[in-house]
């Protein structure tokens, strides 16, 4: 399956995706909002006038009405200033004409600050305009963890019990992926923005994390199920040993680093390379390497770092974070009375816990299907910087 999928890579250039390689794919303001305003804009440099932001407001039909397309002017980072109680603020993206004011409020990793879609809607309701709406964009349109507004209804589009008009929850997964659709289709001729917006919907399509093409077709096949878990299965392999390698490219690793299995959350197992895909299912996987040697109280101890997945029927889901271990086994330690080194991990603001060895934790980031959703490349960079800013406050804790 690997090499069918490198040969098809190599025709199609799949793999090759500006905002991957810039790791823009997860910037709400300097990518996402920045080239959907574009797109919107009647005079963006993609010179097709109203063709982009007649198709979104036709999907917005008929919340909103589109017969006056030609009068919309689009702008990004507008100034929100409430006077009475000096609170300012900035709106993602506007489309105003002469009858309409369409608000965006684009949400990617970033949660609502407090009374921040109050304000706005203060901000909307003095607008003198006939047609006025929210739009609060998310991957999965999710709606909005706010206490001071009323959604009432059932979706997409609420009305607002606090003001007179509504609140539309729209997705990055469904419905911005439509209307690049449309919009692909539209200039199908004109190779450069074709492609660019191609680009931008795989970017898209990873974000929601939604499966290629060709692994729908696989799973829609018969003993579906089966040939899901044999993919997931051959991708985590791939992933570990590319982690592996690249943590030793990049330096952050040497050639000692190790897999492992946890059991119980206390007695760790090591095993060969060899022996990764025998135990790829385990539900506690991991990588360790050594990161200094310390010594704690009256005995010699190696303090490592450990990443690891794990998986259960309720969650699956990554931790990496700084394990104290005794020199001469891989049981992990108590080390609650080591308050000087659980104090020195503390600044990295992870959780910590002194019962098992934990000097210090955090999640990375959670998907039960994440190894067949996004690419080996974008994983692995994500948990490869997530590593070395983990490492590097470290050390400077460490001088300190």
């Amino acid at each position: 399956m690997q090499v069918k999928s490198d040969e098809r890579a190599k025709v199609t250039g799949e793999n090759f995706n500006v905002f991957s390689i810039l790791d823009r794919e997860r910037k709400e303001v300097t990518t996402h909002s920045a080239i959907i305003a574009e797109l919107l804009n009647p005079h963006g440099s993609h010179s097709q006038g109203t063709l982009f932001l007649k198709l979104l407001l036709k999907q917005l039909e008929p919340t909103i009405d589109v017969s006056n397309e030609h009068t919309f002017k689009v702008r990004t980072e507008e100034f929100v200033f409430d006077p009475k109680k000096g609170e300012k603020g900035y709106l993602d993206i506007v489309i105003e004409s002469g009858d309409a004011y369409i608000v965006i409020e684009n949400k990617i990793d970033t949660v609502d600050a407090e009374g921040q879609l109050e304000k706005y809607c203060k901000h909307i309701e003095e607008i003198k305009k006939d047609t006025k709406v929210l739009l609060y964009l998310t991957p999965e349109g999710k709606e909005p963890e706010t206490k001071k507004l009323t959604l009432c209804g059932k979706g997409p589009v609420y009305k607002l019990k606090e003001f007179p008009f509504p609140l539309m929850c729209l997705s990055y997964k469904d419905f911005i992926d439509e209307w690049l659709d449309a919009c692909i289709k539209e200039v199908a001729r004109i190779p450069q923005i074709r492609e660019a917006l191609h680009q931008y919907q795989m970017t898209v399509k990873k974000l929601t994390r939604q499966l290629p093409s060709e692994v729908k077709d696989i799973l829609k096949s018969n003993g579906a199920e089966e040939l899901k878990d044999k993919i997931i299965k051959h991708m985590q392999c791939e992933f570990w040993r590319e982690l592996k390698e690249r943590l030793v490219k990049e330096q952050l690793s040497d050639q000692n680093s190790k897999f492992q299995l946890y059991e119980s959350d206390i007695e760790v197992t090591e095993i060969s390379d060899e022996e990764l895909e025998e135990n790829i299912s385990h539900p506690s996987l991991g990588l360790t390497f050594t990161f200094q040697m310390e010594s704690i109280g009256d005995k010699k101890h190696e303090v490592v770092f450990r990443v690891y997945y794990e998986k259960s029927t309720i969650h699956s889901y990554f931790n990496y974070g700084f394990v104290c271990c005794t020199e001469d086994t891989l049981r992990r330690v108590n080390i609650e009375r080591h308050k000087e080194a659980l104090n020195r991990y503390t600044r990295l603001k992870h959780t910590s816990d002194g019962q098992d060895g934990w000097l210090s934790w955090e999640y990375f980031w959670h998907d039960p299907e994440s190894f067949i959703t996004e690419s080996k490349e974008t994983l692995i960079r994500k948990l490869i910087s997530e590593i070395d800013l983990a490492l590097s406050k470290a050390k400077k804790g460490n001088k300190a």
